[in-house]
């Protein structure tokens, strides 16, 4: 099987790649298939939240407040690349974004602390 995703190349330039692939439990919902409408719970919840509505803490664990899963959109699994199976130029392509990604957020980081600081955040 093949993934196709979109890169970073070293110039910084977004290319699309088709990698080999295999499949993999979705980090997000364990392999469930859904999660819990995070317009509900995005917040977070606490016990007092359960305690004022005995029904709500039903309903809650229930599923009655389940949508399909964001990230595997309900199949239960996610295609990622192989590395493995990946040739020289692939896993250059692969290292590269990851390094792409980190120096992302830790200007993001940067960025959030700077304000934060200022006291815009």
């Amino acid at each position: 099987m093949l993934v196709t995703m979109k890169l970073h190349d070293r110039e910084g330039d977004v290319v699309e790649v088709s990698l080999p692939g295999r499949y993999e439990v979705c980090p997000r919902c364990g392999g469930k298939g859904s999660i819990v409408n995070p317009a509900v719970d995005g917040n977070g919840l606490s016990d007092r939240d359960f305690e004022e509505d005995p029904d709500f803490e039903e309903a809650y664990f229930s599923g009655v407040y389940d949508i399909p899963c964001l990230e595997c959109l309900g199949k239960k699994v996610i295609a990622i690349p192989d590395v493995a199976r990946c040739n020289f130029a692939q896993k250059r392509l692969l290292v590269t974004e990851r390094r792409w990604q980190k120096d992302e957020f830790d200007y993001l980081a940067l960025c959030r602390s700077e304000q934060r600081a200022l006291g815009i955040v």
